[in-house]
């Protein structure tokens, strides 16, 4: 079983207080959702951590310091399609914070987190298949501790950036209901992680974001069918 159960898009930019005018400034954007207020902005450290859900609890903008995470609660089947849609999400929601704050990010990523199995293999054939994998896109495998990391260079825009292409593999808990109990249950999962290498010579602007957005479905469908297909 391979499906998705969360997609999270990230830029790191300088750290943005919690306002009640600066979240009205993303009405159309970000609409009806809660704010969450984490660390206050005076209290150390100094980076100012705070959240907006929405009422679902499906959808969460989170602003950590200078970083700031679009996550999506999915839960559905992988396909293009699905990440195509919250990559376009992520344009608009990235897009509107850095208009009104005029500051281009350091670092871009698209991370989902997939479900690979469920009560079928058992985790040594899982691990024996997915470690198995030692080349992507052309280069060789750059690190491996229950995950797999390949460095690869791609165009944004005129900018020649290394892209981290990441896969950490792992074992979780979670209570299935049964009758008048719960069960215990294993479920094998991937963290996914592309995301471009911390530069200090790199500042991405809007359409710079919007490229790499435009252009992640695709590595991601390449990089997840290298294990998966």
């Amino acid at each position: 079983m391979y499906n998705i159960k969360t997609l999270r898009g990230t830029i790191f930019c300088p750290p943005i207080q919690y306002s009640k005018e600066f979240v009205a400034s993303l009405s159309g954007i970000i609409d009806g959702y809660l704010p969450i207020l984490i660390r206050d902005n005076n209290a150390l450290p100094v980076f100012p951590v705070w959240q907006l859900s929405s009422i679902d609890g499906k959808e969460l903008l989170a602003f950590n310091g200078e970083k700031i995470d679009l996550i999506s609660v999915v839960e559905s089947d992988i396909n293009d399609e699905q990440v195509s849609a919250f990559c376009e999400r992520c344009k608009a929601v990235f897009g509107r914070i850095m208009e009104l704050t005029g500051n281009p990010s350091t670092r871009i990523a698209l991370a989902p987190t997939v479900v690979v199995s469920e009560n079928g293999a058992r985790p040594t054939e899982l691990y024996n298949r997915l470690f198995n994998v030692h080349e992507f896109d052309g280069v060789e495998l750059d690190s491996s501790n229950l995950s797999q990391v390949y460095r690869v260079a791609k165009m944004i825009g005129e900018k020649s950036v290394t892209i981290n292409f990441v896969a950490n593999f792992k074992a979780e808990n979670e209570l299935i209901p049964i009758g008048n109990g719960n069960q215990l249950r294993v479920r094998y999962v991937c963290d996914f992680d592309l995301n471009t290498m911390p530069l200090p010579q790199f500042r991405f602007n809007i359409a710079d974001v919007k490229i790499f957005f435009d252009s992640a479905t695709a590595y991601f469908s390449q990089f997840h069918n290298r294990f998966f297909a």
